[in-house]
Order: C-alpha cells, then sequence, then structure tokens
C-alpha cells in the first residue's frame, strides 16, 4: 500500500529532502497511508519518519522535524490509496442495479466508503465497517458523516438492504452520536414499504438524536426501465407526494419549536410531482442536503431573483436553447419566460425524455449522448445549444453512455457551450454577457 506523489511544492520540506513526482509514499512513523486522513493525521507530528519508494525503484528513509503546523508540501495523486470500501448490501431500490448493460463499469461501483462520506458527503450504510474502521472513525472524529437510514425498524431496514447487519442501525447511530460525531441521514422512501407508520417511526426516532443527527432528508426511489429481475417496487404518486408534504411541514413546524430547525427536509422532486409550490429559503435551514437534491431549485430561483436587476433590456439577435431534463424543464420555465422578455433574445428549452435509462428517469444529470442526438437531429445546424455541466463525467467531456461532446457537435453540427448549474452561468450563456453580477 502507497500513495503516489502527484507534485511537490517548490522550497517546501519534501522538496528539500529530496522527495519528487512519482515517488511513492509508504508510511509515516511505521504507519501505513491508507489515505489522505492517515496522511493529514500523521503529519501533525513534529517528527516523521517518512518511507519513500523512488521512481526509480529505490527505498528511502527521510527523518524530517517540523513546527506542529508545517506541512510538507506534497501533493498526494487522489483519496483512497487501498481499496475502496464497496457496499456489502442488495438494496431493493437500489439505483446501479438498475443501470443498462452497456453504461460505463465505473458507473456500476457501488460505493459504501465511509472516507468518501466525510471527505464528499457520500451516503453510507455502517453495515461494511470493520472494528479498524470504527476505530479509525471515532479516533480522527469523523465528523459530519452521512447515513443512509430507509427505516430505524431493524427488520425492515434488514429487508430493504438484503443484509442482517442493516438491522443494527440503532447500535451504530447511537455509538457515532454518543462520540460526538454529526450525522446527515437519508431515507430513500419506497411505497409499500418504508412508508406510513415506518416513516413516522424513523423520522421521530432520527429526531431523537438532534443535535448528533443534523437533518433527515427524504427521496423518492428512482426506477429505471431496466429492472428485469430486481423487485417489484411503486413510484411514489403525486397523490402520495401531497400527503408526505403535509405530513413533513407538520413535522418540521413541531421541530423549529423544539429545536429551532425543521430538522426534515423533502427533495425537490416529490414538489415537483404533487405540482406543490417549492418552499422558501427558510424552509432548507442550512441547505445541508444539496447533493442530494434537496433545496437545488429554491437555491437556483434565488440566485436568478438576485441577477434580475442587472438584465439588460435588449440584446443584439440572438438564439439559444437550453437542454434539459423534462423535471429541469419545469425548473428552467419561469426563468426562460423572464429573459424571453429581453428585446432581440429568443431562447427556448429543448427537454430530453430518458430512453436510455427509461421514461421515469427525469432529472438533468442523467441525459445520455444518444438520447440528445436523437432529439437534436440536424433540426439545429449552426444553432447555439447550452448543455448542462451535470451531464458530463468529472473532468472529462463524456456522457454516461461514453460519447463525448466531440460526438454530438459532429453529429447534430449545432454550435455546443457547456454551462455550470448555477443562475449566473446559465444567465451568462444566454445573455451573450459576462456582466451580470450575483448579489
Amino acid at each position: 500500500m502507497s500513495a503516489l506523489i502527484k507534485d511537490v511544492a517548490p522550497g517546501s520540506i519534501a522538496a528539500e529532502v529530496g522527495l519528487e513526482p512519482g515517488d511513492r509514499l509508504c508510511s509515516i512513523n511505521g504507519r501505513d497511508v491508507a489515505d489522505i486522513l492517515d496522511y493529514q493525521f500523521a503529519v501533525g507530528d513534529t517528527v516523521l519518519e517518512i518511507e519513500i519508494e523512488k521512481a526509480d525503484g529505490q527505498s528511502w528513509v527521510v527523518d524530517i522535524e517540523k513546527e506542529e503546523d508545517e506541512t510538507l508540501g506534497v501533493i498526494l495523486d487522489g483519496f483512497i490509496f487501498d481499496k475502496m470500501k464497496v457496499c456489502a448490501n442488495r438494496c431493493v431500490f437500489c439505483f446501479v442495479d438498475q443501470l443498462p448493460q452497456n453504461v460505463r463499469a465505473t458507473l456500476k461501483i457501488k460505493d459504501d466508503d465511509y472516507r468518501h462520506s466525510f471527505l464528499f458527503g457520500n451516503f453510507i450504510t455502517l453495515t461494511n465497517l470493520k472494528p479498524a474502521d470504527w476505530d479509525k472513525i471515532l479516533a480522527m472524529r469523523l465528523s459530519p458523516l452521512y447515513i443512509s437510514v430507509h427505516a430505524m425498524h431493524a427488520e425492515v431496514r434488514a429487508q430493504m438492504l438484503h443484509n442482517k447487519k442493516g438491522a443494527l442501525i440503532k447500535e451504530g447511530l447511537e455509538r457515532l452520536c454518543q462520540a460526538g460525531i454529526q450525522l446527515h441521514t437519508q431515507i430513500v422512501l419506497c411505497p409499500g414499504i418504508n412508508d406510513g407508520v415506518i416513516l413516522e417511526e424513523t423520522i421521530e426516532q432520527l429526531a431523537g438524536y438532534y443535535p448528533g443527527v443534523q437533518s433527515i432528508g427524504v427521496v423518492p426511489v428512482g426506477l429505471s426501465g431496466h429492472r428485469q429481475g430486481l423487485a417489484e417496487l411503486s413510484p411514489v404518486s403525486a397523490e402520495q407526494a401531497a400527503i408526505l408534504i403535509d405530513r413533513v411541514d407538520n413535522y418540521q413546524l413541531n421541530y423549529r419549536h423544539q429545536y429551532g430547525i425543521g430538522l426534515v427536509y423533502l427533495a425537490d422532486e416529490f414538489y415537483l410531482r404533487a405540482n406543490h409550490a417549492i418552499p422558501d429559503s427558510s424552509y432548507y435551514d442550512g441547505f445541508e442536503q444539496m447533493e442530494n437534491g434537496i433545496g437545488l431549485i429554491r437555491l437556483f430561483w434565488d440566485e436568478f431573483s438576485g441577477l434580475e436587476k442587472d438584465l439588460p433590456e435588449h440584446v443584439e439577435p440572438r438564439e439559444v436553447h437550453i437542454v434539459t431534463g423534462v423535471s429541469g424543464a419545469a425548473v428552467l420555465q419561469p426563468i426562460v419566460h423572464r429573459l424571453r422578455q429581453i428585446d432581440g433574445l429568443a431562447v427556448n428549452l429543448i427537454p430530453i425524455t430518458n430512453r436510455f435509462m427509461g421514461e421515469s428517469i427525469t432529472v438533468t444529470g442523467l441525459l445520455t449522448g444518444q438520447d440528445i442526438i436523437a432529439v437534436l437531429g440536424k433540426k439545429y445546424k449552426g444553432k447555439n445549444i447550452l448543455l448542462p455541466e451535470i451531464i458530463l463525467k468529472a473532468d472529462e467531456d463524456v456522457l454516461l453512455d461514453d460519447i463525448s461532446l466531440a460526438q454530438i457537435t459532429q453529429a447534430t453540427e449545432a454550435v455546443i457551450q457547456v454551462v455550470p448549474m448555477q443562475a449566473q452561468h446559465l444567465v451568462e450563456a444566454v445573455v451573450g454577457t459576462i456582466n451580470i453580477k450575483a448579489e
């Protein structure tokens, strides 16, 4: 086990002792470096014995004395240097199991690594933790962590995860809370399984762990068109979404009175399905679960509202088309309506139905190149097309079906521009100016 050194800061301690990009960091003070957390924890010492494997195969042992807050100046390649801790469950709702066979292999990796939870906010189930993992979490006080709970009822959770260890959720939460580790929790709502009384029990028991549990996010089960051989599940209906909204509003009232925060929050998708107004920003408190699709619409709309005063009254004649998922079209429609009031500007939405994943998948982030090409065809040849950055693989110009931006451009002959999913970037791309300033 070793960590590849990607870069060394000029003039740093690492540079002074001869460390170079391409070397590998093997241990610090006799301790393995399995991840960036081990590295950060170890380099806090003032006396270090570092074992290095040079790029040419030589083994070095370097002794270093430094100040407690002084860094080594080493940039490591990545965050996890041993094997990722993958999921040991077979959740009835697992979206990875619903992916088509021809998606890229990396999308089928089932991440359940507590280090990714701490570093990036990924949700974990606590079912694959070994004693050494627990020791590390508690010793390093890795807080906050993001926990997929789904149900506090032991039998229901074990059944949902298809893992008997899933029944131990209370013990796991209590252990973390007693150690002072804050938690953000998630419930994937599956009608007929963990809704109704089970959902109420789950919310109320999780709320009992406050302030250890800082948020409870509820998201609807996602069902693709590729569920052959999987358990039968029902989507959340519009009526069920409306009932849930009322129920959670009542919980929020109680928890605001009791704790000063709403504590339990619903995914934006519930409001879209119920054709219900999106809550204002106060509903979301600190927007703790944005990456879970909770509060993104409100943030986007609020950001746009702050930009409206700087919108021009007219522009040089300009035509722009925005590609979006079906759900995204509902979010963007009021913004597009306002932008159309700018003289000289023609702006249109192009909602893309997800044929690749299944029409029930309406989020923009799961659009594929082949579906976009099928809808655009040659109808938009030479026209300005905005694609949301969220559809691309991180740091690559490739969509989840491995079709590249270059292939989309070649197939459609459109003028493609990728736009980050913030209101300011969208407005600047549509209006054709960089003078819009957020408040």
